[in-house]
């Protein structure tokens, strides 16, 4: 897979994904801290990804009903990686690589729904539980992007 990005990379998934659990309670929720890792973890600032990211904690919004934030996260290093970059550019690779992760994490966890997941770690773990998905997401995220896994046109 040819990465669109400007930078080198400066470590390995397991490197990226224990960054991406640090980040997460230490400043960053779960959205943030996965793309901020996945982007230095290719040598990129993340700065203006992890604005683009703040939204989408917590389930879109604060809501805790829709999408982990693990996944929103990993949609927004998707696009960067392969997303469009002109108008009527088939998006194919993008919704491809978005639809494998998502089911990686759906065959992994049951359910790819904040609300839920938050319910099953319960009060008490729930912080110890989404960092575990933010390392784990995060991890994924990278090997499958770098052993081209995610499904190339």
């Amino acid at each position: 897979m040819t990465p669109q990005t400007d930078g080198q990379e400066t470590m390995n998934a397991e490197e990226a994904g224990e960054r991406a659990a640090s980040y997460f309670g230490e400043g960053y929720h779960c959205a943030e801290a996965v793309v901020a890792a996945f982007f230095e973890s290719l040598g990129d600032d993340p700065t203006e990804a992890v604005a683009h990211a703040t939204p989408f904690g917590g389930g879109f919004g604060k809501s805790f009903g829709d999408a982990c934030g693990v996944l929103s996260g990993s949609m927004i290093a998707i696009g960067h990686v392969c997303g469009r970059r002109q108008r009527g550019d088939s998006w194919d690779r993008p919704a491809e690589f978005g639809a494998a992760i998502r089911q990686l994490f759906i065959d992994r966890y049951g359910t790819s729904n904040c609300g839920v997941l938050r319910e099953r770690f319960g009060e008490e773990q729930q912080m110890t539980e989404c960092r575990k998905l933010v390392r784990e997401g995060t991890v994924a995220l990278l090997r499958m992007y770098r052993e081209g896994d995610s499904a190339e046109s």
